[in-house]
C-alpha cells in the first residue's frame, strides 16, 4: 500500500516539474520571436492650428488660410480642416476644403475634396480640387465644377474664374441650367455647348461656343456661337444672339434655317439675318412664339 502511494506521489511530482519546464519553455520562444520581430510603433503627431496672412508690396491682403496641419514649420503645410480666404478687391472669396496644402515658396494653395468657394453676394463654386493662385488673384480646376448663382446653375469640366467670380471660364462639356425665378413648377431652360463658356456675372452675359443648343418647352434653337444676355432685376434670359448654322426647331418639328437668330425675351420676337430657309410640314401655319 505504502508503495503504490509513493509511486503516485512520484508521478505527480513528475508531471507537475513537467509542466513547469514546458511554460518555461514557451515563454523563453516567445521572447526569441518577439526579439526577432520586434513591433513597430507608428510616430504620434500631434496637430497644430495653423494661420496665415500674405500681403502684397503695397500692403493689401492676398490670402488668408487657417486648418490644422502636423508640419507648420515646413516649407509646404499640408492641412486638414481648411478655410482660406481669396482676395480680389476687399470682399473676398471664402473657400472650404477637407484637406489641402500650401506652398509656401511658390504662394500657391492646392485645396481638396469638398471644395466650397463662396462670393459675399452668394456665388458658390463647388469642385473636388482648386488651385488658388494668389498674387494673380485667379482661382483653377482641371475637374468638373459646377457655380451656382440665383436661379441657374452651370457645370463644366475645366474651370477658371478671379477671385471673387465675377467672370469664370469653363473649358468643355458645359450645361447651363435656368430655372424660372418665380414659378419653379416651370421646366428649366437647358444650354449645353462643347465649350469654352465664358460667363460673366458682372455684366449678365454668358458666351457660348461650338455646338451650342438651347432648349425649353417652346422649343430649340441651335448655333455655332451664342451669346445669352440675362435681366439683372429679373434673373431671366433676356435676349440671345445666335450665330453660323443656326436651326430654330419648333415642339411641332417645324424648323428655319439661317445665319443668325436674335431672340428677344420680353417680346417674344426673332430676328432672322443672312440667308433663311424655312422648312415646313403640310398644313401647319409657322408659329411666331418660338422659344
Amino acid at each position: 500500500m505504502i508503495k503504490r502511494v509513493l509511486t503516485g506521489c512520484l508521478l505527480f511530482i513528475m508531471c507537475y516539474a513537467g509542466l513547469i519546464w514546458l511554460q518555461v519553455f514557451l515563454g523563453r520562444q516567445a521572447q526569441r520571436n518577439d526579439s526577432k520581430n520586434p513591433s513597430v510603433q507608428e510616430p504620434v503627431h500631434k496637430l497644430y492650428s495653423f494661420s496665415f496672412a500674405k500681403y502684397t508690396p503695397s500692403g493689401e491682403k492676398e490670402i488668408e488660410i487657417e486648418g490644422d496641419s502636423a508640419n507648420i514649420l515646413a516649407q509646404t503645410v499640408n492641412l486638414i480642416n481648411v478655410v482660406a480666404k481669396a482676395y480680389a478687391e476687399e470682399t473676398p472669396v471664402t473657400i472650404t476644403a477637407d484637406r489641402g496644402n500650401y506652398d509656401k515658396t511658390a504662394n500657391k494653395v492646392n485645396l481638396q475634396k469638398n471644395v466650397v468657394a463662396t462670393t459675399e453676394n452668394g456665388t458658390r463654386l463647388l469642385t473636388e480640387e482648386l488651385q488658388i493662385h494668389p498674387s494673380k488673384r485667379k482661382m483653377q480646376t482641371e475637374l468638373q465644377a459646377e457655380v451656382k448663382k440665383d436661379n441657374i446653375n452651370v457645370e463644366g469640366t475645366g474651370a477658371i474664374g478671379d477671385s471673387n467670380l465675377k467672370k469664370v471660364k469653363f473649358k468643355k462639356n458645359v450645361t447651363v441650367i435656368i430655372k424660372d425665378p418665380n414659378d419653379k413648377t416651370l421646366p428649366p431652360t437647358v444650354i449645353t455647348c462643347d465649350g469654352p463658356l465664358v460667363v460673366d456675372y458682372e455684366k449678365n452675359i454668358a458666351y457660348f461656343r461650338k455646338n451650342v443648343v438651347a432648349e425649353d418647352a417652346r422649343g430649340k434653337l441651335s448655333a455655332d456661337h451664342m451669346d445669352v444676355y440675362y435681366d439683372k432685376a429679373t434673373r431671366k434670359v433676356a435676349k440671345i444672339v445666335a450665330l453660323h448654322n443656326v436651326v430654330i426647331e419648333n415642339p411641332d418639328g417645324n424648323k428655319t434655317y439661317s445665319d443668325s437668330v436674335i431672340y428677344l425675351a420680353d417680346e417674344g420676337k426673332i430676328i432672322l439675318g443672312g440667308d433663311t430657309e424655312a422648312l415646313y410640314f403640310e398644313d401647319e401655319t409657322p408659329s411666331g412664339d418660338l422659344f
